[in-house]
């Protein structure tokens, strides 16, 4: 390249890199007096409130928002419109305290508000002059935990206990109204098949249908199954008379019958006839009738799918 084509091609580059620089400092000058004009412009400022004592709760009926109009250069509303503005109030400087509701005054001339928004403008109006904080007692109390469940044992298992929930209770917290009207607590639902082995895992508790307002403490709970082989046991139970009149003498046919239940094989050997109470009562039967309907009353607590062979027995009456 000769020696007049470089100075020519060197010429154009500075050419362009002055222009530039004119166009950047010349539009920065232009944004500089824009905003240096004032303007007038309505702002949505947020509401906080600080210090609400301790047993109280928020309540979403409070004045959340406030709207205004603000006088002031381009720079210092540029602020307000990059962070949303908070107004806060403190609940002790409340002009106004009815029990569970609280005011407090707006004075679009008080340099306080101003300082309050962090603005050296000025506030030409205000939407309201008085703010409403309106409080709810905060209630705490236990709740029963339910669990939607559907557990299918493999042939030849099962469970004494069955599905053992901890805690079986969860503390819930919020607004006095809506908490006294909770009396359980579900957790999302658990389905098992073929269970042949322990089982243990964390639910979730369901807290979709409830307001936001309200908290779960704990958020989860444990469900546990202890499984066991179990099999088929029966005994021969005598049956008991009740209610029979003074004077009279009944006799039944049969005088036993056989209780037939599903056992963990652990328990099998510890259960006897004792552990059993079968009753016919007298004053259940009709006049016309001759059999009495038969009645477990007492069975143990460990055993599953129990059931009376006999489910009546025939009466006769002697007098």
């Amino acid at each position: 390249m000769s020696a007049r084509k470089k100075n020519r091609f060197s010429l154009k580059r500075n050419n362009v890199k002055t222009f530039l620089f004119f166009l950047i400092f010349t539009s920065i000058l232009w944004l500089f007096i824009q905003f240096s004009k004032n303007y007038t412009q309505e702002v949505e400022v947020a509401i906080r409130y600080t210090n609400i004592p301790q047993d109280k709760i928020f309540n979403e009926q409070s004045d959340q928002t406030l709207r205004m109009v603000l006088n002031g250069n381009g720079f210092r509303l540029m602020n307000h419109n990059w962070s949303r503005p908070t107004l806060q109030f403190n609940v002790e400087d409340a002009v106004i305290n009815s029990g569970d509701q609280y005011y407090f005054r707006v004075d679009k001339e008080s340099s306080v508000l101003k300082n309050k928004l962090d603005f050296k403008g000025r506030v030409l109006s205000v939407q309201k002059d008085t703010i409403r904080l309106k409080l709810d007692r905060n209630l705490e109390k236990k709740i029963q935990v339910k669990i939607a469940e559907k557990i299918q044992y493999a042939i030849g298992y099962g469970s004494d206990k069955g599905l053992v929930v901890s805690p079986d209770s969860v503390t819930i917290s919020g607004p006095s109204q809506i908490i006294d009207t909770i009396q359980y607590i579900t957790t999302e639902n658990l389905n098992l098949e073929g269970l042949n082995v322990n089982y243990t895992s964390k639910l979730d508790i369901d807290i979709e249908e409830l307001p936001a307002t309200i908290t779960v403490t704990p958020a989860q709970v444990e469900a546990n199954v202890l499984v066991s082989k179990f099999t088929e046991g029966d005994q021969k139970i005598p049956i008991t008379l009740n209610n029979i009149p003074e004077g009279t003498e009944i006799k039944i046919f049969p005088k036993e019958i056989s209780v037939v239940y599903r056992v963990g094989l652990d328990k099998y050997n510890e259960i006897s006839p004792r552990d059993f109470m079968v009753v016919a009562d007298y004053a259940k039967a009709s006049e016309e009738s001759l059999f009495l309907t038969l009645e477990l009353v007492n069975k143990p607590d460990y055993i599953h799918d129990v059931r009376l062979q006999v489910k009546q027995v025939q009466f006769v009456v002697l007098k």
